[in-house]
């Protein structure tokens, strides 16, 4: 009976936070990703940087166990150079990337 009665309290939090955020305003974007070397197998730890290049705002992240990575809350627009380093690989970097809101 207890373990039914937590989860009913965790699933109506969760509703309630969610009907919280419908209601918010979105003014930010984000970037996500996932990292592989050449062979394809995939890169933990890998930093990814992005940085807005009009301002000269920086973000970063690093990828998990799966080798993807997600920075939230970043400046919509652009142009971004994003940079991936990781030890032993030459740095990747992709320029005049454009967010979108959202």
């Amino acid at each position: 009976m207890t373990k039914t009665l937590l989860r009913a309290s965790f699933l109506s939090i969760i509703f309630v936070f969610s009907a919280i955020a419908s209601f918010a305003q979105v003014t930010t974007s984000g970037i996500d990703g996932l990292v592989k070397d050449p062979t394809g197998e995939t890169l933990p730890g890998a930093n990814v940087v992005a940085v807005h290049t009009p301002s000269g705002t920086q973000y970063g992240a690093t990828t998990n166990i799966d080798g993807r990575f997600t920075i939230p809350s970043v400046r919509v627009g652009g142009p971004y150079t994003i940079t991936v380093s990781f030890i032993g690989y030459n740095n990747f970097e992709v320029k005049d990337v454009n967010l979108q809101l959202g």
